[in-house]
């Protein structure tokens, strides 16, 4: 399905200079999704190459990275200048930030990007140009999402385990995701679990929690 991609670098330079991105906890969700996916991740603690976050949005993994591979080299990277900006305020003195896009990614030992490719229309080719600039790339999106076409849908891509066949995946996990649903645990109890008693009682359909998949390649460096 061919869908009108929002995503250009005008749209997140509106929403992270506005603070619209903030005041919907994008912040939070980013950390969330950090907290989540830094298990997955198959590098030591000691790690101390060159980490590049692609598309690190206001930067707010990076305190994470940061403390998980303290020795690691960390570089965000995002298409939006005023991400970016924003980004050096509060986290230049623990990383390096880069505005550009995929072309401008450079040799580096570990690439994560992490829900970005959702937003992307050259999904397949970014994530070939990205495994030839690294020696591991992570790559995650939400898992089977039901993609609605919509005039102002940020999410434009679905993926599941054959998504990315034309790499060479080492390993893909699947996991439940508090960071989609942008909730804390609480949240997520009161507003799903407890709310799906109701409607097991009521015979309405159940929510079933949200879920992602982290897609570890081996890069040609």
């Amino acid at each position: 399905m061919k869908m009108n991609n929002i995503n250009s670098k005008n749209y997140w330079d509106a929403r992270f200079s506005s603070g619209d991105w903030e005041s919907r906890r994008g912040r939070f969700q980013t950390q969330q999704f950090a907290k989540e996916q830094i298990g997955f991740l198959n590098l030591p603690c000691d790690f101390n190459g060159t980490l590049l976050d692609f598309g690190c949005g206001l930067g707010d993994a990076i305190p994470f990275y940061k403390k998980k591979f303290p020795r690691a080299k960390l570089i965000g990277m995002d298409i939006s200048s005023i991400g970016i900006e924003k980004c050096k305020k509060r986290y230049g003195s623990i990383a390096e930030f880069l505005v550009g896009s995929y072309l401008d990614v450079p040799k580096v030992d570990v690439i994560i990007s992490s829900n970005v490719f959702e937003h992307l229309s050259n999904d397949l080719e970014t994530a070939n140009i990205l495994a030839q600039r690294c020696k591991n790339l992570y790559i995650i999106v939400p898992y089977r999402e039901q993609i609605k076409e919509t005039s102002n849908r940020e999410h434009i891509n679905s993926y599941n385990e054959e998504s990315f066949a034309n790499l060479s995946c080492v390993k893909y996990n699947i996991y439940e995701s508090r960071g989609l649903y942008m909730m804390t645990w609480l949240e997520m109890v009161f507003n799903i679990w407890v709310k799906n008693v109701f409607r097991f009682i009521l015979r309405r359909p159940m929510v079933k929690p949200a879920k992602q998949i982290i897609f570890h390649f081996k890069g040609s460096l």
